[in-house]
């Protein structure tokens, strides 16, 4: 009689592992993108979940070279530039006026660092099943965002007026993450699918009144299109762009100031207003106020609401020339290393990068938890597709994988 060759079952802690992973996966990039829309807090919940996931299958079934990946990750450029950002925001804590910051700093460094292992524990190549959740979740979430803000009327706290709202916020999460969802469709031939999202996150983002969203999806747009065929001279002058940007941010606020002292013109209030600042702080500027001091100022009356929201702003404010020169070396080297990704991904890859800084440039996103919580997310998000297995097609079976073996019975 014949007899098909089969596969040998899988072990158990291999099973156990790919149901982890595909629950952690589903966790962060799916519900993670619906749920805040209703429920502000979730996102908090989510993530760090989603991340312990990832860490449970990786620890069943350890990669040959998952130690590598990790020890390459930890000692990447963009995560030790991060690691002198983050030193530094731990040091000004000892003259920052306020005692709220500390606690918010040890929540936003525990986060981060649930995200850098989460992210060094991927494996080494992500299966297209998994990869897929990425643009299904955002799909799902801009069709949710977009019923959301046409069916049901927004209530807002004085939270969300003082900062965003939960449709913002989402808003802006979609913002970010559209751009590896769509480099995981474009590289696998998907190129209308991806154009479609594009289309349904700018939507999305319209209607939910997403700060800054529209623009920042703007500036990705044209990022991406400088960098289509030429990524890795694309990703040298965006990171010389964003390093200009942040180093030079106070002589132009300074600047504004002077040309406009009384009544500057609506689109350089802000700054502006950052000018007179840095006139009355003098050489405080280069030492900074310490961590949370922007914040912690406007809410309690000592700065007022014209302050500035940008995480520029507030990084200088805050950390002083050598915290901006750490910040720009995070956005520098990050894009440089975005920028060696292959060919097809890296101007998807660049324009997120693009966006996430023009979001961090014109506000409202700064220090707050929930912004760098997405910024964890997308980081997830990142490495998640730039691991990807991209076929267009099936593969082919071995020969013989599947013959059938004759079995002779003895006579």
């Amino acid at each position: 009689m014949s007899v098909l060759s089969r596969r040998n079952t899988d072990e158990p802690a291999e099973e156990a592992s790919r149901l982890l992973l595909r629950i952690g996966v589903f966790l962060l990039f799916v519900i993670s993108l619906i749920a805040p829309i209703l429920a502000r807090q979730t996102v908090y919940v989510l993530l760090p979940i989603g991340a312990a996931l990832l860490l449970a299958a990786a620890t069943l079934t350890p990669e040959e070279g998952s130690g590598r990946s990790m020890r390459s990750i930890l000692l990447s450029p963009p995560f030790l530039a991060a690691l002198l950002l983050a030193a530094w925001t731990a040091l000004s804590l000892l003259w920052t006026p306020f005692e709220g910051p500390a606690e918010r700093f040890a929540k936003i460094t525990a986060t981060l660092a649930l995200v850098a292992l989460a992210t060094g524990f991927l494996p080494l190549r992500t299966k297209t099943s998994n990869l897929n959740l990425l643009p299904i979740g955002v799909a799902a979430a801009t069709i949710a965002l977009a019923a959301v803000t046409l069916l049901l009327k927004p209530q807002y706290t004085l939270d969300d007026i003082l900062d965003v709202g939960p449709l913002g916020r989402a808003g802006l999460g979609l913002a970010l993450l559209v751009w590896p969802a769509m480099g995981a469709l474009a590289v696998r031939g998907r190129w209308y699918s991806a154009a479609a999202l594009a289309v349904a996150t700018v939507i999305a983002c319209y209607l939910s009144g997403a700060p800054n969203g529209v623009p920042a999806l703007a500036v990705g747009a044209a990022v991406f299109a400088a960098a289509f065929g030429r990524a890795r001279l694309m990703a040298i002058f965006l990171a010389a762009l964003m390093t200009a940007i942040v180093l030079l941010a106070p002589l132009t606020a300074y600047a504004a100031h002077l040309i406009w002292p009384e009544r500057p013109p609506g689109f350089f209030r802000h700054l502006a207003f950052w000018g007179q600042m840095i006139e009355a702080d003098g050489w405080r500027t280069l030492i900074g106020h310490g961590f949370g001091a922007a914040t912690w100022g406007v809410l309690g009356g000592y700065l007022t609401p014209a302050t500035p929201r940008s995480l520029i702003f507030k990084i200088w404010f805050d950390l002083g020339v050598l915290g901006a020169a750490a910040a720009a070396l995070v956005a520098a080297r990050t894009s440089l290393f975005v920028g060696q990704s292959r060919p097809a991904l890296a101007p998807f890859l660049l324009g997120g990068l693009g966006a996430g800084f023009a979001i961090c440039l014109f506000g409202p996103a700064a220090e707050q938890l929930w912004w760098l919580t997405l910024a964890g997310l997308d980081a997830i998000a990142f490495a998640l597709v730039m691991r990807g297995q991209f076929r267009k097609r099936r593969p082919r079976l071995p020969i013989g994988w599947s013959a059938p073996a004759e079995d002779h019975a003895s006579p």
